[in-house]
């Protein structure tokens, strides 16, 4: 009779490692230039206050929702770049961290 290991313990991801993970898949994402900073031009004129590092988790329970601010490449199709961002950072959530994905908002702050 074969004995089946039990977990022993949990397994908790540190918020750094999450930012990290958000992070990497959006500017492997064809299209995004960078994440937008507090320093943009638009943000600036606009009033909005964009996170740190472009980017903003809710994390309640094993759920995320995370709001990205992004700066894409002119040319490209700006719906196109949202969507494979928002598909990719979901995936790599769940994939990666086994939180489940509340939403993954998208925000186009400039094209460069």
């Amino acid at each position: 009779m074969a004995m089946e290991s039990q977990p022993t313990g949990v397994v908790r991801v540190a918020r750094p490692v999450l930012t990290t993970i958000v992070l990497s898949t959006a500017l492997q994402i064809r299209g995004v230039v960078r994440m937008a900073h507090t320093s943009d031009q638009w943000s600036r004129l606009l009033g909005r206050d964009v996170p740190n590092q472009g980017i903003n988790l809710i994390v309640k329970d094993n759920t995320v929702t995370a709001d990205l601010y992004l700066i894409v490449e002119s040319g490209s199709n700006i719906v196109e770049v949202g969507t494979a961002v928002q598909e990719e950072v979901a995936t790599a959530i769940e994939n990666m961290i086994g939180m489940q994905v509340q939403g993954v908002n998208v925000y186009i702050q400039d094209v460069a």
